[in-house]
């Protein structure tokens, strides 16, 4: 072969080979700990370009490669790795612990801090298998996740929010709900519906004040950081997420009554049947309707769920975008909710030492709300059709109703009376309140829609080593539209109540925060500083019309409306704060800790006075764990004490009408009109009593912890215990008449909550194959009112106008209910209540059948002075357990969750239990006995508030389970994706309550005032729901 021939091959093979190198080849490879345990999760990057990815749950991995190039291996925890391309496949990866990096970073307020050093009270919560939960709001999510955090479903509607509170009520006014920081910027809770939980990285909460402090007013009740996902560099790595199910609500055996049950009531408590039941078994007999009414109106539903996002970038530049869609039916008819949310966020480095960043969240809601309580339609009589058919016209009262016809809807006064118990006078069977239950849902169509955006930008410049200037601007725009329209058709007792109704809502939200932080290690010390200052504007327009006399329903608007029976109200309100803050935190050798801030805040809610409000904190820390005598041990891995104190303020109330919140140091005026011989004349009056000695609100809480880990950390956990003293509480206050108010808002009392909290997680097994991981959350709270004035010790809360009474006195929790206890004693299960305990019987409107009570004072009569406190609705304690098991691509998890120590005012028994109307026999439920099916003695008429109706909240839940497979890295090549899951999910399978409890929903609170918490009316139920989802990679 001659030199040309060599020449041209030896070319041709390098120009091959030069193709090869350019073409590149799938790698594949398996990444893994010391203890051959696959690392999910760990970050495969092709250095100075855009591929990447991550390996699957097995720790496997493929990415496209050539040959010489550089391959980073990162994950936190451990040693960062770095692997140049020669040819290799099949790479088994072992990376090493980094004892710099095991450390875990924490999110704090306004910054972050490694969480060994960490000397506040604070949980977190990393999003590794929430995004998998069938919720509307993220912090559903949240529920048995973070010891000392209550939530309640106190509002099960499709997208309705919960009651969240961390470590107690606080406050007899004022809410007592967390403050909400997104991505480092303070907002609404309302925000919590615009969040897709597939964008959230990590959940931070700061329950004590130490942490809580540095955001001053905002951070009263605790604070949730939500920090959402970022880019990362390399590849933009695509994901699709979707779930599909349905719901089913948890009904009631206590409230399925049927006219034979009614019927054998009343024949073991009289002797005989009256002519309404024997109508009532009449209508059974023809129409074969003797239905349980919540197989009418818990018809279940479906939840679908759509979510894309892209999240990729450079070493200097990173983004992240997602869209989702939500639809969720609910369980109730007419119940619905659709959700559409975007998110985009974007980082920045511009040169070495200047850094952006922007983020935009709008979205969507629409929602249709139930028009009523649950209590309406299933109090309602079993025998009552919805609509009238051929075998209901013959009992059609024709002289009255003659066009009533097959289709129309029923109602009990369409019928003719019967003389069916031959007294010689004719009965109908009755309904509650003359009303068709079905209609008062459907004919009523009551929507709210909700409009809102969020952006966010920022600028942060190294204006030298460890000192970093910062600003930020937020703002959150709300536009929330309610449309109600009661058609022609809608009758209440009786009679036609069309109504509409209109209110739009517009709120902004400006924030803007400046830092100045200063960061520097120097041998065995750790120094951070921290000082700004912050700025906010919040505004809110209000305008409502009402109308009624509504004609014909294709004019569902104030057009359609009779013009004299328009009314209009408008209003707008602003507020404004001013806020000063400065942190420091040492340490020393990571063994001695400490950390001391301080804030200043100003709000226009108060007068020049009082304008200010100053919350300093201090902590401090000892790891034991690092000293000589416990470093090299085998048993402790961790073991730090923790201690701290706070003061935080407050001045959200609620105490009046929203103008009045703004400005109650003011003496404002409202419109008014007043009749002046026979004329109507327009003027205005007072809206208020000013005060302008109003303060803040003040909090001081002391809290004592220890953060623990054994066995190299296979055990860990934290156990807490707090006390916190809310004192100057504001809230209104009886004053005399002669000032023309009943009340005027005033600072008075003091309210504490003192408890324990408990986290355990522990590592039970680990090995390639097989895991198990469990965790116990536990957490206790007592609430007590410490001192309240020149009040009379006491301020009694009325509502529904049924002597429902709440009261707040010292040594007792808040929002206490208050009443009669009834003397079981006087009965047995075959004596019928129809007897007083004393003669005379000297309380106002009594009854021969009203309920036997104690006469707690000896004084031989019934007064007020026999009322005593019969239970509070605040939990003792609240408790979850967590086990999640892997098997090879398999997992398997569930929690366990529930709540001890509650109570609740159920007067929903005393409506249904009341089905026989104003009679004065008692209805009860049944109780099998010797000889039969009797009275028990469980229903009380509605006049006084006794312990019958107080029932026990106590519930136990298997809130979540869930079954998953993650698909091998061969399906996955063959598929060309780099993730593929399917999972199976189910809440509330089993959710049980207490034997005296009779509702639907044991969470479930009517009116949101914490003055009177823990009252409802049946409540809307809670729902199971089952779910199959699909989590795609690419």
């Amino acid at each position: 072969m001659n030199f040309k021939v060599k020449l041209t091959l030896i070319i041709l093979l390098f120009c091959q080979i030069t193709l090869i190198a350019q073409d590149g080849y799938l790698l594949s490879g398996t990444v893994s700990d010391a203890n051959n345990v696959p690392i999910p999760g760990v970050n495969i990057v092709v250095t100075n370009t855009n591929k990447g990815t991550t390996t699957d749950f097995d720790g496997k991995f493929q990415i496209q490669v050539k040959t010489s190039d550089v391959v980073q291996v990162s994950y936190l925890g451990y040693k960062t790795q770095t692997i140049i391309i020669a040819s290799q496949n099949n790479l088994q990866i072992v990376l090493v612990e980094d004892a710099k990096q095991l450390d875990e970073v924490v999110v704090v307020g306004y910054g972050t801090q490694k969480k060994s050093t960490i000397t506040g009270s604070i949980s977190k919560v990393v999003n590794e298998t929430l995004d998998q939960l069938p919720v509307s709001r993220v912090d559903d999510a949240l529920i048995g996740q973070v010891s000392g955090v209550n939530i309640q479903a106190t509002n099960a509607e499709a997208g309705g929010a919960p009651t969240v509170t961390i470590r107690g009520v606080g406050s007899i006014t004022a809410d007592s709900g967390p403050a909400l920081v997104v991505d480092g910027i303070v907002v609404s809770s309302e925000f919590l519906a615009n969040i897709d939980m597939n964008d959230v990285e990590s959940f931070e909460v700061l329950k004590d004040a130490a942490s809580a402090s540095i955001y001053g007013s905002e951070g009263a009740n605790g604070v949730i950081l939500i920090t959402t996902k970022s880019g990362k560099a390399g590849k933009t790595q695509f994901s699709y997420q979707t779930y599909t199910g349905f719901k089913n609500a948890h009904g009631s055996d206590d409230y399925r009554k049927s006219v034979a049950d009614w019927a054998q009531v009343e024949q073991a408590a009289t002797g005989t049947l009256s002519g309404e039941t024997l109508y009532a078994q009449l209508l059974v007999a023809t129409t074969g309707i003797d239905r349980d009414w919540q197989d009418v109106f818990f018809n279940g539903g479906t939840v679908t769920s759509h979510s894309l996002s892209a999240r990729g970038g450079t070493e200097d530049s990173k983004f992240s975008a997602s869209l989702r869609y939500l639809g969720d039916e609910g369980v109730v008819i007419t119940d619905d909710y659709k959700l559409y949310t975007a998110n985009l966020k974007f980082d920045t480095k511009i040169g070495k030492k200047l850094k952006f960043g922007l983020r935009a969240s709008p979205s969507y809601t629409e929602q249709r709300r139930l028009p009523t309580s649950i209590h309406n339609p299933t109090r309602q009589s079993p025998w009552l059709p919805i609509f009238h058919t051929e075998e209901t016209l013959q009992f059609i009262n024709r002289s009255v109703y003659p066009d009533v016809g097959v289709g129309d809807y029923f109602f009990e006064n369409h019928l003719v009376n019967l003389d069916l118990d031959n007294d010689g006078s004719g009965e109908r069977p009755r309904t509650s309140g003359d009303s068709n239950p079905y209609q008062q849902y459907v004919e009523r169509q009551h929507y709210e829609f909700n409009t809102k955006l969020f952006g966010s930008t920022y600028l942060s410049y190294k204006l030298a080593d460890g000192l970093i200037a910062k600003t930020s601007l937020g703002i959150t725009l709300e536009q929330r539209k309610r449309d109600r329209y009661d058609g022609t058709n809608y009758h209440a007792a009786g009679n036609s109540r069309s109504a509409y109704f209109l209110e739009n809502r517009f709120r902004t939200r400006i924030i803007n925060d400046n830092t100045l932080s200063y960061s520097k290690q120097f041998g065995n010390h750790d120094l951070n500083l921290l000082g700004g200052f912050t700025v906010q504007q919040r505004k809110s327009e209000t305008s409502q019309v009402r109308a009624s006399g509504f004609t014909d329903d294709r004019l569902p608007n104030v057009q359609g409306a009779n013009p004299d029976n328009t009314t209009a109200f408008q209003s707008n309100t602003e507020l404004k704060k001013l806020g000063y803050f400065v942190r420091v935190n040492y340490a020393f050798a990571d063994k001695y800790l400490f950390n001391a801030s301080f804030r200043r805040d100003g709000s226009s809610v108060f007068g020049i006075n009082s304008k200010w409000g100053n919350f300093p904190a201090v902590s401090v820390g000892w790891n034991a764990a690092k000293e000589d005598f416990l470093i090299d041990s085998e048993i402790v891995s961790n073991l730090k004490f923790r201690a701290s104190y706070g003061l935080t303020g407050a001045e959200n109330f609620n105490v009046g009408s929203e103008v009045v919140n703004a400005w109650p140091y003011l003496a404002l005026l409202q419109n008014s009109n007043a009749i002046i011989d026979g004329t109507t004349v327009s003027g205005v009056s007072p809206l208020n009593i000013a005060n302008t000695l109003l303060q803040w609100e003040a909090s001081e809480e002391q809290t004592f912890g220890v953060d623990y880990g054994f066995l190299n950390n296979r055990i860990t956990g934290s156990i807490d215990y707090y006390q916190r003293n809310s004192d100057e509480l504001l809230l209104n206050n009886p004053v005399s008449y002669l000032t023309g108010f009943s009340n005027g808002i005033v600072n008075l009392g003091e309210v504490q909550n003192r408890g324990f909290e408990f986290e355990l997680r522990t590592r039970n097994i680990t090995n390639e194959k097989f895991s198990w991981n469990s965790t116990l959350i536990a957490s206790t709270n007592q609430n007590e009112l410490i001192s309240f004035g020149d009040s009379n010790n006491a301020l009694i809360e009325d509502t529904y106008g049924r002597n429902s009474q709440w009261i707040n006195r010292i040594g007792e929790p808040i929002s206490s209910f208050w009443g009669y206890v009834v003397d079981e004693a006087a009965y047995d299960d075959t004596t019928f209540r129809t007897t007083y305990v004393d003669n005379p019987w000297n309380r106002i409107n009594g009854q021969a059948d009203d309920t036997i009570v104690k006469d707690l004072n000896g004084d031989g009569i019934i007064t007020e002075e026999d009322k005593t406190i019969l239970g509070d609705p605040y939990p003792d304690l609240i408790y979850s357990f967590t086990n999640d098991f892997r098997l090879g691509d398999f997992d398997l998890s569930f929690m366990v969750q529930g709540s001890l120590g509650a109570q609740v005012n159920n007067i929903g028994d005393q409506y249904f239990y009341n089905w026989f109307g104003n009679r004065t026999r008692s209805g009860g439920e049944l109780q099998a006995v010797a000889d039969g099916l009797v009275p028990h003695p469980s229903f009380i008429q509605e006049k006084v508030l006794t312990s019958e109706v107080i029932a026990s909240a106590d519930y136990f839940s298997l809130r979540n389970v869930r079954v998953g497979y993650n698909f091998s890295a061969d399906i996955l090549e063959r598929l060309g994706l780099t993730g593929l899951r399917a999972y199976l999910s189910a809440q509330n399978l089993i959710y049980i309550t207490a034997d005296d409890y009779h509702g639907f929903n044991p969470e479930h609170d009517d009116n949101g005032n914490p003055r009177a918490f823990g009252s409802q009316r049946a409540g809307t139920p809670i729902f199971k729901t089952v779910t199959f989802g699909i989590n795609v990679d690419f």
